[in-house]
């Protein structure tokens, strides 16, 4: 399927959706970090779980609103509530208003319009695209996010120290520039025959998923894992700011020399998971020939929280690049064997609604990297180090009976 060939929504909404997957993974990070130094790490840790569960909030708002109102509406809430919250955190971290809390504020708001398009955007795709392309539809959406999160990484972390207001600046501009194009030439793709869903209707399917016990720990397990898969940008980001907040010599091969502060060392880090992931991600089935799944998902979770745990605890350059390798090869080993999980304990007439409950895990992995903020503000870095591997043994316990059942079903 050529580019060419796709509806003309899902072409601008992938180019949109670049920008504004690049312009808030410049931005998170960097407002855990903000924060931080403003209002100390334990505070930061509850500023960013709030903000969290608003953005939950406004998600879950935005699917009914999505299938009442049309998929336009809140989609262009979102581009244009982006670059308002942007324009807004720029003002309120330059020298003549200076107020964190009002920074605080706006990135709240970024945090909220953007998560309530999320239901439109994706019931977009599934509106305008053929079941047969969906795959590639969504592969290209896969290689486009990461190829953002890779880009903003870098730019977020060399681009911090001094020209944060700058760079908010930019990505106001930006940001307005995708709300003006979206304004223009987005369309409804709503279709006709969908009816406004009843309130009632929409509780019972979401209970439906709440009750399904083997789906709850499926979503349980996967929280957990993003808990710490989140540290990255949380504890760990904070933690690299905090211990290196002056550049200095991190490597030295001949005339070379790589002086970083900690604030770039993360994003170096950020940028190689990235485009390792992109890199591994074809040949992740040859990582785990002959493994079934059981100590396949279990070695993939012991790899990663090993390699979480040595970004607490190094101090070298190599030795954090090596860490960010092994998490990542623990990453590929475990992700496909959970979307096969997912695949199994879904219904096919209830999948939306098992769906939007399963996305749920984003917000509260990010709800348990903001408890690390927190944590890690009492906790030295073996303390921590010991909390991730405790968070892994949670996902292997919470994995233990799908995983149980789902051999006896490939041994029948």
């Amino acid at each position: 399927m050529r580019l060419r060939e796709l509806h003309p929504n899902l072409r601008l909404r992938i180019a949109v959706a670049f920008v504004e997957r690049a312009l808030n993974t410049i931005i998170t990070p960097l407002m855990a970090i903000y924060l931080a130094g403003e209002v100390g790490a334990a505070r930061a840790g509850l500023l960013i779980g709030a903000a969290v569960v608003l953005a939950v909030a406004a998600s879950l708002v935005g699917g009914p609103v999505a299938d009442g109102r049309g998929r336009r509406l809140p989609l262009l809430v979102g581009t244009a509530g982006t670059a308002v919250a942007f324009l807004g955190m720029a003002a309120a971290s330059s020298p003549w208003w200076g107020s964190a809390p009002a920074v605080f504020a706006f990135y709240v708001l970024n945090n909220a319009v953007s998560h309530f398009a999320v239901p439109a955007n994706e019931a977009m795709i599934v509106d305008v695209t053929p079941t047969g392309h969906r795959k590639a539809v969504y592969t290209l959406q896969y290689w486009t996010v990461n190829a953002a999160l890779a880009a903003g990484a870098l730019v977020a972390s060399f681009l911090y120290s001094g020209y944060f207001t700058a760079m908010l600046t930019v990505a106001a501009a930006i940001a307005g520039v995708a709300a003006l194009v979206s304004l223009k030439y987005l369309t409804e793709t709503m279709p006709e025959s969908v009816g406004r869903p009843r309130f009632r209707e929409l509780l019972r399917g979401y209970a439906d998923a709440v009750r399904n016990r083997p789906f709850l720990r499926l979503v349980a397990g996967m929280t957990l894992w993003l808990g710490l898969e989140t540290q990255l940008v949380g504890y760990i980001g904070v933690h690299l700011a905090q211990t290196h907040p002056q550049r200095r010599e991190w490597l030295a091969l001949g005339p070379w020399h790589v002086h970083l502060n900690g604030v770039e060392v993360l994003g170096v880090l950020r940028a190689e998971n990235t485009l390792l992931i992109v890199v591994l991600a074809a040949f992740s089935h040859r990582l785990a020939r002959g493994l079934a799944d059981r100590p396949r998902v279990h070695l993939g979770i012991a790899l990663f929280a090993a390699g979480n745990a040595a970004l607490v605890l190094a101090a070298d350059l190599v030795v954090l690049v090596l860490a960010v390798l092994v998490l990542t090869i623990g990453e590929l080993l475990h992700i496909p064997v959970m979307q096969a999980m997912l695949a199994d304990l879904v219904p096919e007439h209830a999948r939306t609604r098992y769906l939007a409950v399963f996305k749920l895990d984003v917000q509260g992995g990010l709800l348990i990297s903001a408890a690390g903020i927190s944590a890690g503000a009492v906790l030295p870095p073996w303390g921590m180090a010991v909390g991730f591997g405790v968070l892994a043994a949670l996902i292997v316990t919470s994995y233990r009976p799908l995983l149980a059942r789902r051999a006896v079903g490939t041994s029948t």
